[in-house]
């Protein structure tokens, strides 16, 4: 299992723009869409009896719906770490201000 990082905003910020290029990607949402076409008519198709191949189907896509999720996921932090920038940037900028006029 991978360890998990605390990332600066900067850094948050630069991979939201990496997850929303490729979540925008064209040929990204193409095989998305084709792969869960497939596993969909999969499941649809497959024999009443067969509940071991409809588990599999369904197992796969739930883990391409967390892919997606994932990357809309980082998206979302990426615009939480913008926010927090430019809070930090205001309040630098009135600390700033405050020194000036003391």
């Amino acid at each position: 299992m991978s360890e998990i990082r605390i990332l600066a905003p900067e850094e948050e910020l630069e991979r939201a723009a990496r997850a929303e290029q490729i979540l925008g990607d064209d040929l990204f949402k193409d095989a998305v869409r084709r792969i869960e076409s497939a596993l969909l008519d999969g499941i649809r198709r497959s024999a009443f009896v067969d509940a071991r191949l409809r588990e599999k189907l369904c197992a796969r896509y739930a883990l391409l719906q967390d892919l997606v999720a994932e990357l809309r996921g980082v998206m979302e932090t990426g615009r939480l770490a913008e926010e927090t920038i430019k809070q930090r940037s205001f309040m630098e900028r009135a600390k700033q201000a405050f020194r000036e006029t003391v």
